[in-house]
C-alpha cells in the first residue's frame, strides 16, 4: 500500500501546477488514469489528502463527453 501512496503523491504533486497530466492538453493518459482512479474510489481506497487529484477528477467528470459516458453506463 505504501507504493500506491507514493504514486498518488507523485501524481498529486504533478497536477499542482497543471490542468492535465501532460500540461495544457487532455490526452489518453488523463482518460486512462481517470478510469483507474474511479476504480480506486469504487473499492473504497482512501483517497483523502490528494486535493489536486480530487480537483482534476472533478474537472474531467465535468467534461460533457465524460459526463454523458458515465451517465450512459450508470456510473454517475
Amino acid at each position: 500500500m505504501r507504493s500506491w501512496r507514493r504514486k498518488l503523491q507523485y501524481i498529486d504533486e504533478s497536477l499542482q501546477d497543471k490542468q492535465w497530466l501532460n500540461g495544457h492538453r487532455f490526452t489518453i493518459a488523463d482518460g486512462y488514469l481517470f478510469t483507474v482512479l474511479r476504480w480506486a474510489y469504487a473499492v473504497k481506497l482512501n483517497m483523502e489528502g490528494y486535493r489536486h487529484i480530487e480537483a482534476w477528477m472533478k474537472h474531467i467528470a465535468a467534461r460533457p463527453s465524460v459526463a454523458a459516458a458515465l451517465e450512459a453506463e450508470g456510473l454517475k
